[in-house]
């Protein structure tokens, strides 16, 4: 099947029909910065971090869920996008703890973002205290920003288990149990993937927490 052409940053890419331009621009050296996306994952284009702008689209589109067209012409980094994105990132510090995520400190830092210019931290949010359920892992809902990457990795993206399911609304959604039940109660077999694809630290291995406060793992 041939090829697709088309241009990003400046670049000629020839792109795989029905790659995303996600996709497309990582294999040509271009990054994209993401924060729901995983390769193990479905596509939900949920963080709206990798917006991108295409020339004679009227909006910025997720380059997640955007398939490749040919002769596009396509901007990862411009004035606009780096605002729209520190606006995203800057609302994500505010809401929630991510003291372990280096990776989204990283682009706080890269973006020039200011959380505090949103008034008062809202970490405390998430009125439940951790979850500790199992003899594995805690999850911490302070430091959640459902992104769903442990949704998809027990579902349909990895293992078929579906132990985890949205619960609750709108702002107060989060990744928990079908009806709220105790993870040994789930299909859940303690894998282990939930725990390898969250990217903020809400699922961390009690070892780990035994080892971080001077106790035995």
């Amino acid at each position: 099947m041939s090829k697709v052409p088309l241009v990003i940053d400046g670049y000629l890419v020839q792109a795989e029909p029905g790659e995303t331009l996600l996709d497309a621009a990582r294999r040509a050296g271009v990054e994209v910065p993401t924060l729901c996306h995983h390769e193990q994952s479905g596509t939900r284009g949920l963080c709206r971090l990798c917006v991108v702008e295409v020339e004679g689209w009227g909006r910025p589109v997720p380059a997640c869920a955007t398939e490749v067209q040919p002769n596009l012409v396509v901007r990862t980094e411009t004035a606009a996008l780096a605002d729209l994105r520190r606006v995203v990132l800057e609302l994500l510090a505010h809401e929630t703890d991510l003291s372990l995520d280096t990776g989204t400190q990283a682009l706080l830092e890269r973006y020039h973002a200011r959380p505090e210019r949103w008034g008062a931290p809202l970490a405390a949010r998430r009125e439940r205290e951790p979850v500790q359920d199992n003899p594995f892992f805690v999850r911490d809902y302070a430091k959640c920003y459902t992104c769903r990457r442990c949704i998809d990795a027990c579902g349909e993206g990895v293992q078929g288990l579906w132990a985890y399911a949205t619960t609750g609304r709108g702002h107060a959604a989060v990744p928990g149990t079908p009806l709220d039940l105790p993870l040994p109660e789930t299909p859940c077999v303690f894998c282990g993937n939930c725990v390898q694809v969250c990217p903020t630290g809400a699922l961390v291995p009690l070892a780990e927490l035994a080892a971080a406060e001077g106790g035995d793992a």
